[in-house]
Protein backbone atom coordinates (compact mmCIF):
# COMPACT_ATOMS: atom_id res chain seq x y z
CA UNK A 1 0.00 0.00 0.00
CA UNK A 2 1.57 3.59 -1.10
CA UNK A 3 0.67 6.38 1.16
CA UNK A 4 -1.71 7.69 -1.29
CA UNK A 5 -3.63 5.08 -0.95
CA UNK A 6 -4.05 5.54 2.59
CA UNK A 7 -7.45 7.36 3.93
CA UNK A 8 -7.40 5.82 7.66
CA UNK A 9 -4.43 5.24 9.99
CA UNK A 10 -3.67 4.22 13.15
CA UNK A 11 -1.04 3.33 15.44
CA UNK A 12 -0.43 0.18 17.62
CA UNK A 13 2.00 -1.29 20.09
CA UNK A 14 0.52 -4.89 20.74
CA UNK A 15 1.73 -7.47 18.27
CA UNK A 16 -1.77 -9.19 19.15
CA UNK A 17 -3.80 -5.85 17.93
CA UNK A 18 -1.30 -5.69 14.65
CA UNK A 19 -1.91 -9.44 13.72
CA UNK A 20 -6.03 -8.57 14.65
CA UNK A 21 -6.42 -5.48 12.45
CA UNK A 22 -4.44 -7.52 9.61
CA UNK A 23 -6.90 -9.92 9.30
CA UNK A 24 -9.26 -6.88 9.37
CA UNK A 25 -7.79 -5.38 5.94
CA UNK A 26 -5.62 -3.17 7.84
CA UNK A 27 -1.96 -2.53 6.16
CA UNK A 28 1.51 -1.82 7.82
CA UNK A 29 2.61 1.49 6.50
CA UNK A 30 5.59 1.33 8.49
CA UNK A 31 7.17 0.47 11.83
CA UNK A 32 9.12 3.02 14.35
CA UNK A 33 10.87 3.05 17.35
CA UNK A 34 8.73 5.06 20.15
CA UNK A 35 8.96 4.82 23.89
CA UNK A 36 6.12 4.16 26.17
CA UNK A 37 5.31 5.48 29.69
CA UNK A 38 8.64 4.22 31.11
CA UNK A 39 10.76 5.62 28.85
CA UNK A 40 11.59 2.08 27.36
CA UNK A 41 12.01 1.58 23.66
CA UNK A 42 8.45 0.05 22.02
CA UNK A 43 7.44 -0.57 18.42
CA UNK A 44 4.89 1.36 16.72
CA UNK A 45 3.03 0.02 14.11
CA UNK A 46 1.87 2.58 11.86
CA UNK A 47 -1.20 0.86 10.43
CA UNK A 48 -3.57 2.00 7.28
CA UNK A 49 -6.63 1.17 5.13
CA UNK A 50 -8.54 2.75 2.12
CA UNK A 51 -11.89 4.64 3.87
CA UNK A 52 -15.08 1.92 3.90
CA UNK A 53 -17.59 3.81 1.62
CA UNK A 54 -21.32 2.83 1.64
CA UNK A 55 -22.44 0.97 -1.60
CA UNK A 56 -24.26 3.62 -3.74
CA UNK A 57 -27.47 2.48 -4.39
CA UNK A 58 -29.05 3.71 -7.81
CA UNK A 59 -32.56 2.16 -9.54
CA UNK A 60 -32.90 0.23 -12.67
CA UNK A 61 -34.36 3.15 -14.05
CA UNK A 62 -32.53 5.76 -13.07
CA UNK A 63 -29.47 3.94 -14.68
CA UNK A 64 -31.46 3.39 -17.95
CA UNK A 65 -31.99 7.16 -17.68
CA UNK A 66 -28.38 7.84 -16.91
CA UNK A 67 -27.54 5.47 -20.30
CA UNK A 68 -29.98 7.16 -22.48
CA UNK A 69 -28.26 8.56 -25.60
CA UNK A 70 -24.80 7.29 -24.93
Amino acid sequence: MQLHEVDVIKELFSVREVNEALTEGWRIVAVVSAVDGGDHPVACYVLGRKAEKPPVNISAAALAKANEGL
